[in-house]
């Protein structure tokens, strides 16, 4: 198992933990793919009804695709960093609507501490 996919799997705890957030989801579908630019690793997660049903080491087709160091995806996921400042400067890129790219920093900015 990856070290990107170790932290996407936790991240998934995390948040199904958070019974209303993902209440707040139960509409949205995508499948998210993330890429590491310096390792290669890449983690297709896909969403069903807002939970996270399946996190796969492969890659494949995706509404949303995010690319960064596999550190920036890390900090992220394991909720030590939000994702809007590597994403401002760069160092984190999306390619997919942009509602989804804004729901899943929702996401993320209501589980990463402030």
């Amino acid at each position: 198992m990856n070290q990107l996919a170790e932290s996407i799997r936790r991240f998934a705890a995390v948040y199904h933990a958070h019974a209303e957030l993902v209440e707040e989801q139960r509409d949205w579908n995508p499948t998210i793919v993330l890429v590491a630019a310096d390792t290669g690793e890449v983690v297709t997660v896909e969403m069903r009804q807002g939970r996270v049903v399946r996190v796969c080491e492969e890659a494949t087709a995706g509404d949303l695709v995010v690319t960064a160091e596999r550190a920036t995806l890390c900090d992220i996921l394991e909720l030590r960093r939000g994702p809007n400042e590597p994403y401002l400067f760069g160092e984190l890129t999306v390619r997919g609507q942009e509602a989804d790219f804004i729901r899943l920093d929702y996401i993320t900015d209501r589980l990463c501490p402030h």
